[in-house]
């Protein structure tokens, strides 16, 4: 029988929904997948407090939750139900027969009652049910008492409980929480396939207990450029709000009493698996995820107003396609392994809010970026003045702060961002007062600088300006201040950008498409300025910034190859005051993790030390048998993590090597 993991969000949600229908049966299914040695429950699918035989409603719900589960990743992995007695904690014919539904494709199914007597307890209320190897039939498990020490059912966080009765006391939380049953109830409702796309919203994140934690391994960081830096047999202390205590060697007298006498929950990594922080993505198009991998063989111009403006609109006349595809981003972003992002959304405020809110609930950091153009190629897609566009924003900024209001300050993790789209779509007016309204109110600023040819000798033709002087002029570089691409720029304009603190991001990819050009990493490092990798999507086709790393040395080498290239044409050394266009793979994790996070001025994540938030994402790169993961393969006797293992993964590894991720401190995934 493999161990299980309840984490805080499927507990919160079994309970939740037994506490809104606290005189019903309830029932619902478990979401979850496995790891080497566990089953991870993650997430619930609440059906129905009516219909809880096995009915034709049943059987929709249970579909649907399948469906769910594969598109998440997950699979459904068990069963769940409240008696309608307190005292009753059997479970039901129909729960056995549902159980062993789910069990004939996951043969690790378990099946849970909530258990009556223990719900207001603060103790564990759930009673676990397995199945009888010799017969159909489910029994409670009953060799230890379940979730004591050593039980093979463990809570995520020992005190769940207590927090979930709090959450439904004194913040009632369970009266938003609707099942399968309510959405049948709901007379308004035009559809089934409509309504059930709401069954599917996660508990936000400030709802899921937090509590200290322990993690014990390989800790891989990269705290200045090029520097990579391997903390084997090493324990992180994590305190209650997600950020380091204590970096400890394992072998120290201090870290052995804190293992032994802390009740924090314990995560230990195996020795071919290691911890390295989150990465960053500094420039993605949210809406254009929609059509992520499509239109890439026009000119940029062409391509914004073909492609990139209609999705944008469509996303604003509809919000459940908006929510749909949003919710699948952010799910992408940490499978992939990113935590933090800086967004562009679109014109429409209420879709702005809705991708705040979910990048929010998913337990992403994320800049959130409502677009500011007053100017179009597509007259459909534009504001109408650029007081207009003004006012959509501070009411943005506004209702943003609102809503982020309800969580405490370290779980805030949205931050709005102020978002002209770039010089073309945006007049000079609203440049200066977005400049204005960016200092008055302390708030980021992302646009796109330089990127392509013809968009460089618009803004020259238009504005008899360079674009880095229309934005220094307006007010828009700062400290703050994100600028995408920036391939155009030449050395003195790069000092220019340092000299006030403004930040790149490099993407490489999409550079590719749209640029002519490669951006100029290494005089741009060389002189100070701070760079981080984007994905640029839908520019760049992919949302992992993985391929984003190895795309930036990818680019780096063929500049510095064409460079010695022509020095040998020229007569000239390769190497005569001049350092390496190239970078390595080591600079590229740094761009990805740690410089990408000064990049967002975000100095509290990328590395592991005291004062840092725990950002981080365990990687699996070889099993106990020394078999390789996902497509690294492994012929010799790995014997723990090396520097030549973390490479292998830098250049091969996928989301099959990556086992969790934690943003401040949570297990996001």
């Amino acid at each position: 029988m493999a161990p299980y993991i309840i984490t805080n969000q499927a507990y919160c949600k079994i309970f939740f929904h037994a506490a809104k229908h606290p005189h019903l049966p309830v029932n619902g299914v478990l979401l979850g997948r496995t790891t080497s040695d566990n089953v991870i429950i993650e997430d619930t699918i609440p059906l129905l407090h009516h219909w809880t035989s096995l009915s034709p409603m049943m059987e929709i719900g249970l579909d649907l939750a399948a469906g769910h589960a594969q598109a998440h990743g997950m699979s459904v992995v068990g069963y769940y139900q409240a008696s309608e007695r307190l005292e009753d904690s059997a479970l039901a014919p129909v729960g056995e027969k549902v159980a062993e539904k789910i069990r004939e494709t996951f043969k690790d199914a378990v099946a849970f009652v909530i258990d009556g007597e223990k719900i207001g307890s603060g103790d564990p209320a759930l009673i676990p049910y397995l199945p009888q190897s010799s017969s159909h039939s489910w029994k409670p498990y009953t060799a230890q008492a379940a979730f004591s020490s050593g039980s093979p059912f463990t809570l995520q966080n020992s005190d769940a409980p207590s927090r979930a009765i709090s959450l439904v006391r004194d913040k009632n939380a369970h009266l938003d929480f609707g099942d399968f049953d309510d959405h049948l109830e709901d007379m308004q409702s035009s559809s089934l396939s409509s309504t059930s796309r709401s069954l599917f919203v996660e508990v936000p994140y400030y709802h899921a207990p937090m509590s200290s934690a322990i993690y014990q391994g390989t800790f891989v960081h990269c705290r200045r450029l090029g520097e990579l830096e391997i903390l084997k047999n090493h324990v992180i202390c994590v305190n209650e709000q997600g950020y380091i205590s204590d970096v400890l060697l394992g072998s120290s007298a201090e870290a052995s009493r804190l293992v032994q006498n802390s009740d924090a929950t314990i995560t230990k990594l195996e020795d071919g698996a290691f911890f390295v922080p989150t990465f960053c993505d500094l420039h993605l198009h949210a809406p254009q995820f929609l059509y992520q991998g499509t239109g890439l063989h026009l000119p940029l111009m062409k391509w914004l107003d073909e492609y990139a403006f209609k999705s944008e609109e469509q996303l604003d006349n509809d919000s459940l396609l908006a929510e749909r595809v949003y919710n699948k981003l952010a799910h992408r972003l940490l499978e992939s392994g990113t935590g933090a992002v800086s967004l562009f959304g679109t014109l429409n405020i209420k879709t702005n809010l809705i991708l705040a809110k979910v990048m929010q609930h998913a337990g992403l950091r994320a800049f959130v970026g409502k677009l500011s153009m007053d100017m179009s190629s597509r007259p459909t897609y534009k504001e109408d003045s650029a007081l207009a566009s003004l006012s959509s924003v501070e009411e943005f900024i506004q209702q943003t702060r609102d809503f982020l209001s309800q969580y405490p300050p370290h779980l805030r993790l949205v931050e709005p961002i102020i978002t002209p789209r770039f010089v073309p779509t945006c007049s000079n007016d609203l440049l200066h007062s977005l400049g204005d309204l960016a200092q008055s109110q302390s708030v980021r600023v992302q646009s796109h600088l330089a990127e392509a040819r013809e968009e460089v000798e618009w803004v020259k033709s238009e504005r008899q300006l360079d674009d880095i002087v229309v934005f220094e002029q307006s007010n828009l570089l700062s400290s703050q201040t994100i600028q995408a691409h920036c391939t155009f720029l030449h050395g003195t304009e790069l000092e220019k950008m340092a000299t006030y603190g403004s930040s790149v991001a490099h993407c490489p990819l999409s550079n590719c498409y749209f640029s002519e050009k490669p951006f100029p990493l290494r005089e741009a490092l060389s002189r100070g300025v701070k760079v981080g990798l984007g994905t640029d999507i839908a520019g760049g086709y992919s949302v992992d910034i993985m391929n984003s790393m190895r795309q930036a040395v990818s680019v780096s080498r063929m500049r510095e190859g064409l460079r010695t290239v022509e020095a040998e044409i020229g007569g000239v050394s390769q190497h005569q005051g001049h350092q390496p266009l190239s970078i390595n793979w080591k600079e590229a994790l740094y761009l990805a993790t740690r410089g990408g996070a000064l990049a967002m001025d975000l100095p509290k994540i990328g590395s592991f030390e005291v004062g840092q938030a725990f950002d981080a994402q365990s990687i699996s790169v070889y099993t106990a048998d020394g078999t390789g993961v996902g497509a690294i393969d492994i012929f010799d006797n790995p014997g723990g993590i090396t520097e030549e293992l973390v490479e292998k993964w830098w250049c091969m590894g996928d989301g099959r090597n990556r086992l969790s991720v934690w943003v401040q401190g949570k297990r996001v995934r």
